[in-house]
């Protein structure tokens, strides 16, 4: 099997020859590299220089060595669109002792740390983009494309997408995300009742850009995968109502789910942080089959939401945090809790549950990911292994690593064969 037909077999509830340690951009667990400050610590601790993967100011370093490293995948992205050219807003940056101030045409105003983009904490939003109709209306018209592609251009440009082996993933946009970049969380939450119109109008302009400039783009290319984005929850659920949810929300997730069933695209699916226990039901009434990351710390309970959605698909709920420094002891009883269980019900790609922080260790990433791999049946990556002793961790023996035979033997037949793809590197003690 080949990325595609892996992602696509555990998105169908089938049988893949392993399943793969799979993770979306934008919370891609261990599965898309690390923020610069991050894959600093990860190489001060062990990891070899020349593994990439390094997002140093939003940009990404040699995403496939770290792939080829650490036995993951992730998806691959147009790198084109169909519309483009909108005027924006220039900005201004001044800097405050340790903090920089960002300033907006627009009127946004934004403070931040210094590399705020590879330390990534949570600036300071002074004042939001838009704030009422007449701010809107100029967001509007500075947002809107002004150049477009030809049906010819687009041909040519999607003809390098057919012959795939990787799932390819194709953004549809955000609803209640993007009202509260525009407003912020407390002036959003206001303008749900205040100006219900004004909501929609907003809406309905991003819904507009989709069904203009991206559904063509589904029809055309059926991608494995459509995702939106939210971050509609916070620690223990919604940010807004169901209510508000069907009346403003619905109504694009259905146009999107539409077009994306029509295309035969097998998982749609949302980025969402926090709490998804009221979110997921949702999404389903929407014709929406998939969610990421699950986050631990959301009290997110995944064997309960299987119960009534027996098909939704699950990406992510492993808790970050364990492979922190000092966290070791937590990585097997996290792993083993929820993995295995999970995997036998299937559709579920096992991951750490939104991205490595900077008190990661090397070592305890190679524990977490030797344990993950081996209850996955995943021969690929060059890391270290950890060894155990005998009825420690990767007992094939044990019911728990259902996959683990499999593991073993795809690993044997691939050097018997001479590829040593799946070679791993030399052992690390269990201390």
């Amino acid at each position: 099997m080949n990325d595609r037909e892996r992602f696509l077999a555990v998105a169908r509830f089938e049988t893949p020859d392993y399943v793969p340690i799979f993770g979306f951009g934008g919370a891609p667990g261990m599965s898309g590299g690390a923020l610069k400050h991050t894959h600093d610590r990860l190489i001060a601790t062990g990891m070899p220089k020349q593994i990439g993967g390094c997002v140093d100011n939003w940009k990404m370093r040699d995403l496939e060595s770290w792939h080829r490293y650490w036995g993951t995948t992730g998806q691959i992205d147009l790198d084109f669109k169909m519309a483009w050219g909108a005027e924006g807003f220039r900005t201004t940056t001044r800097r405050e002792g340790e903090f920089e101030v960002i300033e907006s045409e627009s009127g946004e105003i934004t403070r931040q740390v210094i590399d705020n983009a590879n330390t990534y904490s949570m600036p300071q939003f002074v004042r939001y983009p838009v704030r009422d109709r007449a701010s809107w209306e100029l967001y509007k018209t500075r947002m809107t494309p002004r150049q477009f592609m030809s049906k010819e251009d687009l041909e040519m440009n999607c003809r390098r997408f057919d012959n795939r082996n990787k799932p390819l993933r194709i953004h549809a946009g955000s609803t209640y995300g993007t009202v509260r970049d525009l407003f912020g969380v407390e002036a959003a939450s206001v303008m749900l009742y205040d100006d219900p119109e004004l909501i929609q109008d907003i809406l309905a302009f991003y819904q507009a850009h989709f069904e203009n400039h991206v559904a063509p783009l589904i029809e055309r290319l059926k991608p494995e995968a459509v995702d939106m984005w939210e971050d509609i929850g916070y620690n223990v659920g919604l940010l807004i109502s169901p209510k508000h949810f069907r009346q403003f929300c619905a109504p694009f997730y259905r146009s999107v789910a539409e077009v994306a069933a029509s295309a035969g695209v097998a998982v749609r699916v949302v980025d969402s942080d926090g709490c998804a226990m009221e979110l997921v039901p949702l999404l389903a009434e929407c014709g929406f089959n998939a969610l990421y990351p699950f986050e631990s710390k959301g009290k997110n309970d995944l064997m309960k939401l299987r119960q009534n959605h027996p098909k939704f698909i699950f990406f992510g709920n492993l808790e970050k945090e364990v492979v922190n420094e000092g966290n070791e002891h937590l990585i097997e009883p996290e792993i083993m809790s929820k993995v295995p269980p999970l995997l036998k019900q299937g559709g579920y790609f096992p991951n750490g549950d939104h991205g490595l922080q900077p008190m990661v260790t090397f070592k305890n990433l190679c524990k977490f990911m030797t344990l993950l791999h081996k209850v996955c049946g995943n021969p690929e990556g060059e890391f270290p292994r950890i060894s155990f002793r005998a009825g420690g961790w990767g007992d094939n023996g044990d019911s728990r690593f259902p996959h683990g035979s499999r593991a073993q033997a795809i690993r044997e037949r691939r050097l018997v064969a001479g590829s040593g793809t799946a070679q791993a590197g030399p052992a690390l003690a269990k201390r």
